[in-house]
């Protein structure tokens, strides 16, 4: 049986024949090959073609170990038949396109199958296709070399190595520097080479893993290292999966060293002086950090962070500053050492004329100076609390008041050096007689007996006692720098008018204030006019409550006549008569109304006779 499959692919080129030809009139079309991933689910087609409309039955067959053909499914008269004892019992089946279903794609499953269809009377044909398999690999693995590389190797050095798991087909990697690729040779050599290896697991699958050996440098340091791993996918193409990024832990000596002024220039007495002195090895060096005063190095600072802080300098720390780089693995042909001059700018205490304490009396004149030096001239002015007097640095007040006394300072700037001052204050006195302010002296008051509070305010130096006329008045007092303000509440009273005032006096002199009351009494013609006004609104009201219990009367008259309650006797009727006015009215409201009482009196059916108002 062997030794006839095989016979029977040689032919076919003999007979111009190929797996998708044809024995007699019946042809099939196998397309090949079929690319699939592992776990998928495939379908590969087998259709026939024939002159006529043949029933067709299909096998599907693959070559076993030994190479001989061993079928696996079957289709016929419309039934899909498996064959049991096969490695694909379980997982393929046919379907009425005769096409081979394959559940669950595996790696044994790369080889070719063939199809034979069966077409009665026009003979049968063969054709066969080759599928592929396909299985991404696991996420790169990479195992870096522990420890610190040393850029003195003189061959190179292991720096790690880069897994790829469970792929199909076996996948290859590739190694990258700075995104750049490195495409190192397998050949070891002193710069750079990888080696790798391949490793068929149990399930089929491939491992792979590189090893990547490299002679560091010191630019090394700074670069970012990552591996790939590249593998073949469904189409022909190809696709890859990229580590982690990973620097190199270098060992390499120090060749250069920068020692700066982190602090603002220029320095001023007060600053801060920060200082760093760097180095460009791995590890990083030890540092001293030495001020050189005098021909003598004095030691400020020795550790490995390279960080020195002096506060609040003032001039004695002007002068260089030294950093030197320890590190015993630099050539001793490199200087390790570098230097740093610093200048500290500063002003000397201020001279103020005159000196404290400076009294001056009222009205009089008083010159004011300032004088510095520093390191460089200053620039002197004067200033009275926030506000600038004087752009120089003398000040004179001519015919001095008390607004003028208060705290004088001198400033001295430098404008080459920003926020460098130096101040000096002096506090003026302007001593003389009470000031009293004026204003006030006349008060309107309502009337006899009311509030009254009156206020007087003076300035001057010493401090001035407020007194008041007369005695009895009882104040208080409150000072305001060189004010004084006294306060009394009182009655008013007409004895007062004219008798009250208050006097200011201290060492010098005194100052008075005298106080005048106006009163406002009410206008006695004002009264009888309210009370013609209220009896006014009394008579209106009056009258209107006539009105209103007259037209009730006459309501009510009407009310009980027209009810029949109401009778007139012979003497009414004959006073009616009597006055011409009255028989008037009379009359009329027994024309108007005859017809209502005649009713009435018909109802009570005629008897008596009827009465008349």
């Amino acid at each position: 049986m062997d030794l006839l499959w095989s016979v029977t692919l040689l032919l076919l080129p003999v007979l111009n024949l190929s797996p998708t030809g044809c024995f007699c009139a019946v042809t099939v079309n196998v397309p090949s090959p079929i690319d699939a991933e592992i776990g998928d689910q495939v379908n590969i087609q087998c259709k026939p073609s024939a002159a006529g409309s043949p029933k067709y039955s299909v096998e599907w067959f693959v070559t076993d170990q030994y190479g001989d053909p061993q079928r696996i499914a079957s289709y016929s008269n419309g039934r899909s038949i498996t064959d049991p004892g096969t490695q694909y019992s379980d997982r393929v089946s046919v379907n009425a396109e005769l096409s081979l279903v394959i559940n669950d794609v595996r790696v044994e499953d790369e080889r070719s199958f063939l199809c034979k269809v069966n077409a009665g009377s026009e003979g049968t044909a063969k054709g066969s296709a080759d599928m592929k398999v396909y299985d991404p690999p696991e996420m790169p693995e990479v195992s870096l070399t522990a420890g610190i590389l040393s850029v003195t190797e003189s061959d190179a050095v292991e720096i790690g190595t880069c897994i790829g798991r469970n792929a199909y087909p076996a996948p290859t990697i590739e190694w990258y520097k700075d995104k750049q690729s490195l495409n190192p040779p397998k050949s070891p050599n002193k710069d750079l080479y990888m080696t790798s290896r391949t490793v068929r697991e149990a399930s089929g699958l491939f491992t792979v893993s590189s090893t990547l050996f490299l002679r560091p440098t010191k630019q090394d340091a700074d670069s970012q290292f990552s591996c790939r791993v590249v593998y073949p996918v469904p189409g022909g193409s190809f696709s890859f999966m990229e580590s982690y990024s990973f620097n190199l832990t270098l060992h390499f000596y120090t060749e250069d060293v920068n020692f700066q002024l982190l602090s603002a220039v220029p320095i001023k007495e007060g600053d801060d002086l920060t200082f760093r002195c760097a180095g460009d090895g791995y590890p990083p060096p030890s540092y001293i950090i030495d001020r050189i005063k005098d021909g003598t190095e004095e030691e400020l600072y020795s550790g490995t962070e390279g960080i020195f802080i002096k506060h609040n300098v003032s001039r004695e720390d002007a002068g260089t500053y030294r950093c030197h780089a320890l590190d015993f693995d630099t050539p001793p042909e490199i200087s390790l050492v570098r230097e740093q001059s610093i200048f500290v700018h500063y002003l000397d205490p201020l001279s103020v004329l005159p000196q404290e304490p400076v009294t001056v009396s009222h009205g009089r004149d008083l010159q004011l100076f300032c004088s510095g030096d520093g390191s460089q001239k200053p620039h002197l002015s004067w200033k009275k609390g926030d506000k600038m007097i004087s752009d120089t640095s003398r000040y004179r007040l001519r015919d001095v008041s008390y607004a003028d006394a208060g705290v004088y300072t001198c400033v001295a700037t430098v404008p080459e050096v920003p926020r460098l001052m130096k101040e000096q204050s002096i506090t003026v006195t302007v001593e003389g007689v009470p000031q009293m302010e004026r204003g006030d002296e006349v008060v309107e008051v309502l009337s006899e007996g009311s509030m009254v509070t009156l206020t007087c305010s003076a300035q001057g130096f010493p401090e001035p006692e407020i007194i008041w006329n007369p005695p009895e008045l009882k104040s208080s007092q409150t000072v305001n720098g060189q004010h004084v303000i006294s306060t009394v509440t009182m009655k008013a009273s007409s004895k007062l008018m004219n008798d009250i005032s208050c006097t200011a006096r201290n060492d010098i002199g005194t100052a008075e204030k005298k106080f005048t009351l106006n009163m406002n009494p009410v206008s006695p013609s004002a009264r009888p006019a309210q009370e013609q006004t209220g009896g006014s609104s009394t008579a209106v009201i009056a009258v209107v409550v006539c009105v209103i219990l007259l037209l009730l009367v006459v309501a009510l008259f009407y009310f009980l006549q027209k009810k029949g309650k109401l009778t007139c006797g012979s003497s009414e009727k004959q006073s009616l008569a009597q006055d011409p006015a009255s028989a008037e009215l009379a009359v009329e409201l027994k024309s108007e109304k005859g017809n209502e009482q005649r009713g009435l009196l018909g109802s009570r059916g005629g008897g008596g006779q009827p009465s008349e108002c």
